[in-house]
């Protein structure tokens, strides 16, 4: 797929979808998008990833799960700030366009 299609997909997106999300707010953002949906993937993957591995009578196991929720959770929050303030630049930028 050539960047230039890919481009225009993206810019149609933050066009037609990002004003509903942008009203919700940051905050809302970055708990349900970043840390539940994200953060709560990256989680359950790697808690099985970890379980599948170890076995459930390892004793490391409740260790590595803490460990995993914690850098899950710093994962997804980072994941949706850097989202947001993307999305943010293309959508001033295709304000910006159509209002010179």
């Amino acid at each position: 797929m050539s960047s230039h299609r890919l481009e225009g997909r993206t810019h149609g997106w933050v066009r037609e979808r990002w004003p509903a999300i942008r009203a919700r707010g940051f905050a809302h953002f970055l708990l349900v998008k970043g840390l539940l949906i994200w953060g709560g993937a990256m989680f359950i993957t790697m808690v099985v990833m970890v379980t599948l591995r170890l076995g459930t009578d390892n004793p490391r196991l409740p260790m590595l799960i803490g460990l995993a929720a914690m850098l899950c959770a710093i994962g997804g929050l980072f994941w949706a700030s850097i989202t947001w303030w993307l999305n943010e630049r293309i959508f001033r930028s295709l304000s910006n366009d159509k209002n010179p």
